[in-house]
């Protein structure tokens, strides 16, 4: 059957339309995939960090433990790394000088290593309601002994 005069080229139209959209849709996914696999980084390069902390033993080298997660997180945007120690007399308690004793138990208290990472990841295109470079932070913490 032949088609009237009128409606051709329609289908043409409506392909563009359609591709149109769904590239739009694709590039927003792309853009928050990109978003998100910078956070993950930030994370991993934290973790990064407290693990070389972690291997240290109960001094643990805090600026080597921050350059560790700033080489891990391979060049990403306003990154900044902090790493910090302290110790406790008991899992998840108060902190104490690392020097104390705890109580009557024969052994020192508990060393714990943490990496605080931070960065901002940029966004490709401008969304409502959402700003431009987004926030992004790890935390890590491990216990040594």
């Amino acid at each position: 059957m032949k088609k009237a005069r009128s409606q051709r080229g329609t289908g043409l139209i409506e392909l563009a339309l359609l591709f149109t959209t769904l590239m739009l849709l694709l590039l927003g996914v792309v853009d928050f995939a990109l978003a998100i696999q910078a956070q993950m980084v930030v994370s991993e390069a934290a973790c990064a960090g407290a693990h070389y902390g972690e291997f240290q033993g109960t001094s643990p080298n805090t600026t080597m433990m921050q350059t560790v997660a700033t080489n891990a997180a391979g060049g990403i945007s306003g990154f900044s790394a902090l790493a910090t120690k302290w110790c406790a007399c008991s899992s998840g308690g108060t902190a104490v000088s690392c020097s104390a004793t705890c109580g009557s138990s024969t052994y020192g208290p508990i060393v714990y290593v943490q990496v605080v990472t931070s960065a901002t990841a940029s966004l490709l295109f401008k969304y409502t309601g959402i700003p431009l470079t987004v926030p992004l932070s790890g935390v890590c913490i491990l216990r040594v002994q």
